[in-house]
């Protein structure tokens, strides 16, 4: 006669044995997708970084920035008579744009940081300090309270920290003065 009793147990054990594999598995598994979300989250950072090296590398970029720092440089020193709703007025705040979307980018962790300030350098802190009255302008005139291009501001500042920790100071640039620590 059979033994229920022992094919109860030997039942039971074979199943504690398939759970324990099932477990053991889905460790397995969730370790593989967690190295393919990693991967496809450095592909993604990748992609993107380079899409914004073909932005700066682009031939219009260096005129559209040109443009942008003669046209503030222009209507700052004239009280910003002629500026509101012009041509120049559109492409100054259209380029400021370009580096706003990069600030919250990395923001958010899509492009790394240190791509980012290692590719843009001091043309984020120089173009910042250029962009700067455009967007207290355009805070004054919109009667709003928030700066329009908070992220163009916050990496302008990252990364003028970052470059000064790093000892990469241009101080023979005039508009961008050396720490006080340098003085």
């Amino acid at each position: 006669m059979i033994d229920l009793a022992a094919i109860t147990a030997d039942l039971s054990a074979v199943s504690s044995i398939a759970i324990i594999l099932g477990a053991v598995f889905v460790i397995f598994q969730l370790r593989q997708n967690a190295r393919l979300i990693r991967t496809a989250n450095f592909e993604t950072k990748a992609n993107m970084s380079f899409s914004v090296l073909e932005i700066i590398t682009e031939e219009s970029f260096a005129r559209r920035r040109k443009n942008m720092h003669d046209a503030i440089k222009k209507y700052s020193q004239i009280n910003w008579e002629g500026f509101d709703d012009s041509l120049e007025d559109f492409e100054a705040r259209n380029f400021g744009y370009i580096y706003e979307l990069i600030g919250e980018l990395v923001r958010e962790g899509i492009i790394d940081f240190t791509i980012a300030i290692h590719s843009l350098r001091y043309l984020l802190v120089f173009d910042w300090q250029r962009f700067e009255p455009l967007v207290k302008h355009l805070m004054e005139r919109y009667k709003v309270p928030v700066n329009p291009y908070e992220n163009f501001e916050w990496l302008a500042q990252e990364t003028r920290k970052y470059l000064e920790n790093q000892g990469r100071i241009d101080t023979g640039h005039p508009e961008i003065p050396a720490p006080a620590s340098m003085h």
